[in-house]
């Protein structure tokens, strides 16, 4: 079943060989690693990455400070248009003026509630009263106009959102002298619609949108928020805090965003004839076109591709593709398929060629004696030299740190069983085509060929994969993958933590099996020129 000194006669014709290319894979394994890990090959991928974050994020901040700006300048002329209304009828019932200002604010204040939760039912139909959405529009208005607690205008109830920040506290929305004149006059109404009034309320709305926003993005609960949504880029609590996100920083750039907003909407409608009976459609394309330029990402200003490539370049785990797809799926597999051409080939045609097959079957060793022992050497000597290998790649690991590398032991280790499993697989091949022929140069011809076109296949059909990000991938090359087993090790399924790779490396077990067997029992049978 089997024989040790024919296990000791190979080990002894291929040791030195054996030694030699373990020896150098170990090392071009370790060099890699270390290199990798210490060279700073991530920096490229963290610049890129922290330009998409950074850009996003001032993408957001500058819609963002434009729809408060907007949306505040809407709500308080609403509530001018809600509160001069009920002011006058209740002033024509007989009411005192300063006993009626906080009734009829808090009944103005109730209907915008309603006004403004419609308009966001407006936005999205699913939002309830309750939503963040809802609250968050509704709270961009109430800040601004900030109702008062009683009958003393200046003690709103929001005061304290503004000193919280070390801001001052907005002046009174309603200056009641001007209330009492205006509405004696007879004109309170045209009033609140006057450039004068128009023009209090944008210096306001300029004022509190920047305030509100800086406050509500560094509030606790939406910073987590911002964090998972950054998940995809591996940004974590202190990589945000780096980012500078700041409560002055977000003010500042919301601020600047609404002066630059304001200037050129102005000048925009200067330029426009408000007779005309589409003006309000103009208006409302001019302040859409004006909010994409202003607030254009650095993503959305690239053509498509480039963009998603970006995107792709961000999420690479460059360290993970650099060990695991180039080295062990590729550069990695060089050096043992050359051992492993050689070595099958010498175990069975090379000596049926040399004629030291006869000398060995001539001392009563049976043929499936033989076979078995030379696929045991052949199974071995490789499973030995990856696990070398394991145990050199999970030492540099060690060194460089999972965090740096961003590659656990679990991965270190089916990286290099699934390069085993490749050689595996063409070793049993290589072994098939070296029972099947008599002559070496037949054998090597075919199992060889065959192995080195696979490995050739991998390293074109790589420019193809999802390994090289969309903006330098062809596409074409793709058709290479489909051409050799070594796809069967799928280095970015063990990357990325699903399960696909497992039953391709069972396909690859059944076809080294396959190999073995039907060659073992091809050399049994077959007449041999003994």
């Amino acid at each position: 079943m089997f024989s040790k000194a024919l296990f000791k006669q190979s080990c002894k014709a291929n040791g030195t060989m054996w030694a030699i290319i373990t020896f150098a894979e170990c090392f071009m394994l370790a060099c890699v690693m270390l290199i990798s890990g210490k060279g700073g090959m991530d920096t490229t991928v963290e610049a890129v990455k922290d330009t998409i974050v950074r850009q996003e994020m001032d993408v957001q901040i500058e819609a963002r400070a434009i729809n408060y700006y907007e949306n505040q300048i809407d709500g308080m002329q609403k509530f001018d248009a809600l509160f001069a209304e009920k002011l006058q009828e209740e002033v024509g019932q007989g009411g005192n003026l300063q006993t009626i200002v906080p009734t009829v604010y808090a009944s103005a204040v109730s209907e915008l509630q309603s006004y403004l939760y419609n308009k966001a039912l407006a936005i999205d139909p699913s939002y309830t009263q309750d939503s963040d959405e809802a609250k968050e529009l509704l709270g961009s208005v109430m800040y601004a106009i900030d109702p008062p607690a009683g009958e003393d205008q200046s003690n709103g109830m929001f005061d304290d959102f503004y000193t919280s920040h070390g801001e001052s506290v907005p002046g009174e929305y309603f200056n009641s002298l001007q209330l009492l004149t205006h509405l004696m006059s007879g004109d309170l109404s045209e009033y609140f619609a006057s450039p004068e009034r128009l023009s209090f309320i944008e210096d306001r709305a300029e004022y509190c949108s920047s305030i509100f926003l800086a406050g509500n993005m560094t509030s606790p609960e939406n910073v987590e928020r911002m964090i998972e949504q950054l998940e995809k880029f591996d940004i974590s609590s202190e990589k945000y805090e780096s980012l500078g996100y700041t409560y002055s920083t977000i003010k500042q750039a919301a601020a600047g965003t609404v002066v630059t907003y304001r200037a050129r909407l102005e000048n925009e409608l200067e330029k426009l004839d408000n007779t005309q009976k589409d003006y309000a459609e103009k208006v409302a394309e001019i302040k859409t076109t004006l909010t994409g330029e202003i607030s254009s990402s650095f993503l959305s200003s690239l053509p498509q591709d480039v963009a998603t490539a970006f995107e792709e370049i961000g999420q690479l785990n460059l360290y993970g593709i650099v060990v695991g797809s180039i080295f062990f799926r590729l550069a990695g597999l060089l050096l043992p398929i050359i051992y492993m051409i050689m070595v099958s080939n010498n175990l069975i045609a090379g000596q049926v060629d040399s004629g030291s097959m006869a000398y060995v079957l001539s001392s009563s060793t049976k043929r499936q004696t033989v076979v078995r022992t030379q696929a045991a050497f052949l199974i071995l000597s490789l499973f030995g030299m990856f696990a070398l290998t394991t145990v050199t790649s999970c030492i540099c690991l060690a060194i460089v740190g999972v965090e740096v590398a961003k590659i656990t032991y679990g991965q270190i280790l089916l990286f290099n069983l699934g390069a085993f499993l490749v050689l595996f697989a063409l070793s049993g091949l290589c072994f098939f085509t070296s029972c099947w022929f008599d002559r070496s140069k037949r054998s090597m011809a075919i199992g060889g060929g065959l192995s080195i076109f696979s490995l050739v296949a991998a390293m074109l059909g790589l420019f193809g994969s999802k390994v090289i990000p969309t903006i330098v991938r062809l596409k074409a090359l793709n058709f290479f993958n489909y051409a050799t087993v070594i796809t069967l090790f799928d280095a970015i399924s063990i990357i990325d933590g699903t399960l696909t790779y497992l039953w391709k490396f069972a396909i690859l077990l059944v076809l080294g099996i396959v190999g073995y067997i039907v060659g073992s029992v091809r050399f049994v049978k077959k007449d041999l020129p003994l």
